[in-house]
C-alpha cells in the first residue's frame, strides 16, 4: 500500500524564533492573516458618505483616520473616484439618575481623630452613556453590501459626595466613537500577528529509542531551530505518531509552508481522533494563512 509522504522544508526556517519555558518548549511564529471581512479588504478606495446622528460627523472623521492609518486603504472625499462607500448612523444617549449607595464614613470623632466608622447610606449621581453605531460598506461597482455591523459602547460612572467630578461627557463619547472606528478598521484590514505555540512532547506509542530522539529534537529546537525542525520532520516521516505530526506542522507553519502545515495538522488529527482541538485549530490557522497569501496575490 502506498502512503503519502508529508515533509517539511527547513530552508525557510532560518528566521524561526524558538523560546523555551520551565513548563514546555515553544516556537514563536509570525503569520499574516486575512481581514475578518475579506471582501471589504479588497475595496482600496473608500469614500465616507452620509453619517447621521448627533455624533455622526465625529464617527465619520474617526473612521477616516482609523481606516486611513491601516495602510491598506485610500480615503477619498468630494466625489473622487472610489470603489466603496461607507455610510452609517449613530445614536447617543446620556442619562443621569440619583442612586443610593453605602459608604464607609466616620460617624464619631475625638478631636481630629476618627474613633468610629460605619456604613451609611449616601445619595450619589449615576451617569450612563450609550453609543450605538450602525456601519455599512458597499461596493460602488455593483452595489453589494460587503460589511454591515452594529457596534455598541457603554460607559457608567457613579459619583458620591467627595468623589470629585466625573470625566467630561463629550470626552467620553469621543473616546467611544474612536473605539468603534478602530474596531471597524480592524474588521476590514489584513493583519500580522506573532504568537507562541507549544510543542507536543508526548511519546505515546514510540519505542524507547525513537522517544529519546524525539525528546532530543524538541530540545534542539531551542538552540538550533532549523536542525531541530529537520530532526522532527525526519522522525515524522519514519513514524506515524500524532505529536510528531503536529510538531512538524508547527515547524512548517513557522517556515511559511502553510500547505504542508495544513496536511500535517490533519494527519495529527487522524492519528489521535479522540482529542483534536489543537490540531483542528492549527488547520484553521493554516487555511487562514493560505487564504491571506492568495488574497495578497489577488491584490
Amino acid at each position: 500500500m502506498m502512503t503519502r509522504r508529508i515533509g517539511v522544508g527547513v530552508a525557510g526556517a532560518l528566521a524561526l524564533v524558538v523560546a523555551g519555558s520551565a513548563m514546555a518548549e515553544t516556537i514563536r511564529i509570525t503569520g499574516n492573516f486575512p481581514a475578518p471581512y475579506r471582501e471589504a479588504s479588497f475595496l482600496r478606495r473608500i469614500s465616507i458618505d452620509r453619517m447621521t446622528g448627533v455624533d455622526g460627523a465625529a464617527l465619520g472623521f474617526a473612521l477616516e483616520r482609523a481606516i486611513g492609518r491601516s495602510g491598506y486603504f485610500t480615503m477619498v472625499v468630494g466625489g473622487a473616484p472610489a470603489t466603496a462607500s461607507l455610510a452609517g448612523s449613530v445614536t447617543t444617549d446620556v442619562n443621569e439618575r440619583r442612586v443610593q449607595q453605602q459608604r464607609n464614613q466616620c460617624t464619631q470623632r475625638d478631636g481630629d481623630k476618627c474613633v468610629k466608622n460605619e456604613l451609611v447610606n449616601v445619595t450619589c449621581n449615576e451617569r450612563a452613556i450609550d453609543v450605538i453605531a450602525d456601519i455599512r460598506i458597499a461596493d460602488i461597482r455593483d452595489g453589494r453590501i460587503v460589511y454591515s455591523e452594529r457596534k455598541a459602547r457603554q460607559d457608567r460612572t457613579t459619583r458620591c459626595p467627595g468623589d470629585g467630578p466625573p470625566p467630561a461627557t463629550e470626552g467620553v463619547i469621543r473616546g467611544m466613537v474612536d473605539s468603534i472606528a478602530i474596531e471597524t478598521a480592524t474588521n476590514i484590514t489584513p493583519f500580522t500577528k506573532t504568537y507562541d505555540m507549544r510543542f507536543y512532547e508526548s511519546r505515546d506509542g514510540l519505542d524507547k529509542e525513537t522517544g529519546a530522539r524525539f525528546k532530543d529534537a524538541i530540545r534542539q529546537t531551542q538552540r538550533d531551530p532549523v536542525g531541530g525542525c529537520a530532526a522532527i520532520a525526519a522522525l515524522n516521516e519514519a513514524v506515524p505518531q500524532f505529536a510528531l505530526a503536529y510538531d512538524a506542522g508547527l515547524c512548517a507553519e513557522a517556515s511559511g509552508d502553510f500547505a504542508a502545515a495544513l496536511a500535517l495538522y490533519q494527519r495529527a488529527a487522524s492519528l489521535r481522533p479522540r482529542d483534536t482541538a489543537d490540531f483542528d485549530s492549527g488547520a484553521v490557522r493554516a487555511r487562514q494563512l493560505i487564504q491571506r497569501a492568495e488574497d495578497d496575490a489577488r491584490r
